[in-house]
Parts: structure tokens; C-alpha cells; sequence
């Protein structure tokens, strides 16, 4: 999609807005759509959601900016110079680092809900191959930063080794970490520390 129509839908799809013609433009210009695609939902949605949180901060600084002068201004003996209202800042680069923040910032919000999704995705995929302990799961994924571009089979397979590893460390080496009763080894664990300290007490079992 040519520029010109990208701004022009994007201008419909904001509505009302202090911005000038200028300002969409360059907000287009430093956020282009991929060479041979069009944009979708979500460009559309990241675009609306970051000129109106633009457009709300510039508003507060104009409206700070106005009190300021009121409060400060102080009538001269002679006929004062009728004051100005502040204009758009016209600094190309203040404006581009202010976009770059704001969608610097939006991008990390869109991450943490990926990523919060993900880990409950591969949390109940584990648990389908008896990956049921609680507490070692939690270990686990704790603090993981998932690959996005894998899907959750090829995460679930990457981390049911490291679940086995935390599981040993966690429980001991004398049961299996996964089964297939969804006991995760603790029922099995239990009883072989039963019938090893029976076995010595009785004098069949050898240290």
C-alpha cells in the first residue's frame, strides 16, 4: 500500500486530532510496512493507540505550558505584546525520539501478554506428559524468556529435559521424574526410601 493511502486510512482511523498532516506523515515515514505487504489489524491498532497516547501527553504539555505563563505572566506598564499559544514543537529529532519511546514502549507491553500466554500454553503442555509436579514446573519456567518463533510442541520439547534436571535436583536420584500415573515420581520415590530402610533394618537389604 502506496503511502499516501496508508496516511489517509490511517487519518479516518484516528478521527479528530490536534495533529497536523506533517506529523502523520512522519509518524508513517518512520513506521513503514514490510515492501510487499499490506497493513493489518494490528498495525492499524498500534498506530490509533500510539498518536492518541501521543496526542494526549502533547495536550498536557501545551495545557501545562499555558498555566505556566498565566501564573508567571506580569502586566508591564506599557501595552504588553498580546501572547502567543505554544505550537507543535517543529524538532524533527525531539519528535522522532518521543515516537521511538511510545512505541518502544508499546512494543514491550505487546511482549509481556506474548510471553504471559506462552508460559501458560507450554505450563499446560507439560503437564500432558506427566510433567505434574507444581513446585519443579514452577522452577522450570521461572524467568524464562520463550523463543516466539517456536511453536509450543518445539518449546515443550525443549524444556521437558530441563524439567527432568530441575526434578532431580529438586526430588533426589532414586525415581523418575515424568510417569505415567501423573504421580511425577513422588509416590514411587516415598516407597522405595520405605523398603530401603526396612530392608536394613530387617538385614535383607545391603548399604
Amino acid at each position: 500500500m502506496e503511502q499516501e493511502k496508508i496516511l489517509s486510512t490511517l487519518s479516518e482511523k484516528l478521527g479528530e486530532t490536534s495533529f497536523s498532516p506533517q506529523t502523520l506523515q512522519k509518524y508513517v515515514e518512520l513506521c513503514p510496512v514490510a515492501e510487499g505487504s499490506e497493513p493489518d489489524e494490528a498495525y492499524w491498532n498500534k498506530a490509533v493507540n500510539f498518536l492518541k497516547g501521543m496526542q494526549g501527553q502533547y495536550n498536557h504539555d501545551v495545557a501545562t505550558k499555558v498555566e505556566d505563563f498565566k501564573k508567571n505572566y506580569k502586566p508591564q506598564p506599557t501595552p504588553p505584546t498580546p501572547p502567543t499559544s505554544p505550537t507543535p514543537p517543529k524538532n524533527d529529532d525531539e519528535l522522532e525520539k518521543k515516537l521511538k519511546e511510545l512505541e518502544a514502549r508499546l512494543d514491550a507491553e505487546d511482549s509481556k501478554k506474548v510471553q504471559a500466554d506462552l508460559l501458560k500454553k507450554v505450563t499446560a503442555a507439560m503437564k500432558t506428559k506427566q510433567a505434574n509436579d507444581d513446585y519443579v514446573l514452577g522452577k522450570t519456567l521461572q524467568g524464562v524468556t520463550f523463543d516466539t518463533k517456536k511453536t509450543v510442541d518445539e518449546l515443550v520439547t525443549e524444556f521437558l529435559p530441563k524439567y527432568d534436571a530441575e526434578y532431580k535436583a529438586c526430588r533426589g536420584y532414586g525415581t523418575a521424574p515424568r510417569t505415567s500415573d501423573g504421580s511425577g515420581g513422588t509416590q514411587h520415590n516415598a516407597a522405595s526410601r520405605y523398603f530401603e530402610r526396612k530392608g536394613k533394618k530387617e538385614g535383607w537389604k545391603k548399604n
